[in-house]
Parts: structure tokens; C-alpha cells; sequence
């Protein structure tokens, strides 16, 4: 695998070899990492573990090509979330074709790299609710086009390709550590997780009232 890959995806490329503008950088595929020294912005080990997670840099792709197919989708870019509402199984499906599989061991670990994403590319989780006119007890992601428009990639590897097709070099301000902190039952907008909260309130009061019980 030479350099830090060239992909050629959708009529989009990305190449480091005879880019103008851009410095040469040093191959460091994950083949065998005891044996290459990282670059200065990479050098933290949980750097260096996010840089080399194939499974991370592949599934972000199809992610992020699954955005991209969406930035044309008229249902997708309205004010309604209807249709960016999805569980995190529904999106592997949507991504691979298949059910995730609980024996598939390949699929659980790529289910968990998903999550992470999701997180990061989400405005709410919902700890349930409703998809598509369907009750679920399973956590619902909002997705969102404009972190796929204004966020960086949250694979390291896959960013370097992402900065490189803009004509930037690597280096510590970046290439931080992505944050995949929003938390179930939140969201990112101070209005509507408040709403959340008084929804989760409200609910919690007529359930302890229906069975008597006191908070």
C-alpha cells in the first residue's frame, strides 16, 4: 500500500504524488508499524491507532458516499429529520446490503466503529422512539448533511486524503482527534435537548402516576 493511499472514488481522487503545493510525506502504512517512525501530529498512540484502523477509514468511506448520494435526495433536505432518522442497524444494511449478523464478527466490529461515526455525524440520539412510523426501542440517530458538508472525516487517514484534495498539508491543528461525544437521550442543539429532557420528564411523571409510584 504505498504512501498514505490514492483513491480514485466517484469521479473523485486523491493522490500525494505530484501534488503542487504539498509536501512530500513519508510512507507509513499500518502494514507493520513497529517499523515505521509517524510523522510529529500523529506520534500520540491514540493518533496513531485511529490513523491505522482499516475498518474505520473503509466504513467512513461508504459513509460518506452514502452522504453524498443524499445531498440530492429532496426528503433529506428539508427541515423535517423524518428521514434522517435511522437506527445504527439500519444504516449498516444500508451501507453493505446486509443484516449485521450477532456471529459475524467482522460485522459486530465494524457495528462498533458505526457507532462511534454516527455519533459524530448526528445532531440528536434518541434512546427510542420512532422510525419511519415504526415504534423501536433502539437508539435513533438524526443524521446530518451539514456535519458531512462542514466536518472534517473522522478517520485520520481518510481526512489526510480529504485535506490533500484541498490543497492543505497535515499537522496538529488539523488533524485532532475527532469528538463522537454526543450521548444517547441528547442533542446538539441547546432548544432541543431541552425539549428532550422536559419530553423524558413528562413521561416519567405519567408512568409514575398510571402505577401509583412515587419518584
Amino acid at each position: 500500500m504505498p504512501g498514505f493511499i490514492t483513491t480514485d472514488d466517484g469521479g473523485w481522487s486523491f493522490s500525494f504524488e505530484n501534488k503542487p503545493g504539498i509536501t512530500e510525506l513519508p510512507d507509513i502504512s499500518p502494514s507493520d508499524p513497529n517499523t515505521v517512525k509517524p510523522p510529529n501530529y500523529l506520534s500520540k498512540p491514540e493518533r496513531w491507532r485511529n490513523y491505522t484502523d482499516m475498518t474505520l477509514y473503509e466504513l467512513e468511506l461508504l459513509l460518506r458516499k452514502f452522504f453524498e448520494k443524499k445531498l440530492d435526495d429532496p426528503k433529506w433536505n428539508t427541515q423535517s429529520a423524518f428521514y434522517r432518522r435511522s437506527t445504527l442497524g439500519m444504516i449498516y444494511e444500508e451501507l453493505y446490503g446486509v443484516k449485521p449478523m450477532p456471529t459475524d464478527k467482522q460485522a459486530q466490529k465494524r457495528m462498533r466503529r458505526l457507532t462511534n461515526l454516527l455519533a459524530y455525524y448526528s445532531t440528536r440520539i434518541q434512546k427510542e422512539g420512532s422510525v419511519r412510523g415504526k415504534k423501536t426501542n433502539k437508539k435513533i440517530y438524526t443524521l446530518s448533511l451539514k456535519r458531512y458538508q462542514e466536518k472534517p472525516p473522522y478517520s485520520l487517514r481518510l481526512r489526510m486524503e480529504w485535506l490533500t484534495k484541498q490543497g492543505k498539508v497535515p499537522c496538529w491543528q488539523n488533524m485532532l482527534l475527532p469528538k463522537d461525544d454526543l450521548k444517547a437521550g441528547h442533542a446538539r442543539n441547546p432548544r432541543t435537548d431541552e425539549n428532550m429532557r422536559k419530553r423524558r420528564e413528562d413521561a416519567k411523571r405519567r408512568y409514575n402516576e398510571k402505577y401509583n409510584r412515587k419518584d
